[in-house]
């Protein structure tokens, strides 16, 4: 059986990504697996993972807008910015919903800056922060603008806040709890955080790790790319990467599909459909 495809996986709270990765690689029998965005150990939710040929088109996806609901604590903080580390306690005011919200639309709409926390996967000079971290050195990350669509508060009772949150790729929700809370005047960490949707793909639909069954046509998750079909005699040409005439927008990229089915992606030129990936 042909596992290659797509898999939307409802992934637990205490695996890594790299964890539910392995275990698809040990399944499958097959080293070409990848995710298209990270979770974090403590966090749950949608993982889209790529198996065999598509890992091809894992770029698509990276930089996906991504729908966090996520629970932040005021008046504590870690190493980490979530219970993975030692939670220290600090004193904190009473802080009113209306400045939470005040806040929300003043700082953080929009386009913003935004420090990524120490323990991340962001490589420095080839090593990981995390690691670095870990090891006691002292790690120096630069600001860089994300974006923020939407923020909707959906429960808040002192010094608990429950938020959704629509975000940019590369967006880290331990830093915005961290800068929330500084901009209220205290500290705050993630307590509780769990991605529901990339793109429009919901967590709904995902499953967890040992429920996978039938890969998914990269169709239904590349569906911000145009899909056109191409004809059943063109498709040798297709899988030999040999431009032949198509009409089409010069420049986009295309998902190709032939009786339904994708088979790659190919680029518009001169009238011409060039194959890019061939699955």
């Amino acid at each position: 059986m042909n596992f290659d495809g797509f898999y939307l996986i409802d992934k637990e709270k205490g695996w890594t990504s790299f964890d539910v990765c392995a275990k698809l690689r040990r399944l499958f029998k097959t080293r070409k697996v990848g995710h298209t965005g990270t979770l974090d150990p403590f966090a749950t939710g949608l993982l889209i993972v790529a198996v065999g040929k598509c890992t091809k088109l894992i770029p698509f996806l990276e930089k996906d807008r991504k729908t966090y609901i996520t629970k932040i604590v005021f008046g504590q903080t870690s190493d980490t910015l979530d219970p993975e580390s030692e939670i220290r306690e600090e004193k904190s005011r009473e802080i009113s919903l209306a400045e939470v919200q005040k806040v929300l639309t003043e700082k953080f709409t929009g386009k913003i800056q935004q420090t990524p926390p120490q323990f991340s996967a962001i490589k420095i000079n080839g090593k990981k922060a995390c690691d670095l971290a870990r090891k006691g050195e002292k790690v120096e990350l630069k600001s860089r603008e994300t974006e923020i669509f939407s923020a909707k508060i959906l429960s808040y009772n002192f010094p608990e806040l429950e938020i959704e949150l629509e975000t940019s790729a590369g967006f880290y929700v331990r830093s915005f709890a961290r800068d929330l809370a500084q901009e209220l005047g205290t500290c705050g960490m993630c307590q509780e955080l769990r991605r529901t949707k990339i793109r429009g793909i919901s967590v709904e639909d995902a499953v967890k790790i040992e429920e996978i069954s039938t890969p998914i046509d990269p169709k239904f998750i590349l569906t911000n790319l145009p899909q056109r079909e191409i004809p059943a005699g063109r498709v040798q040409d297709f899988i030999a990467g040999r431009a032949f005439n198509f009409a089409g927008i010069d420049r986009e990229k295309i998902l190709v599909l032939v009786g339904g089915k994708s088979i790659g992606v190919g680029e518009m030129l001169h009238g011409k459909l060039q194959p890019r990936i061939v699955l």
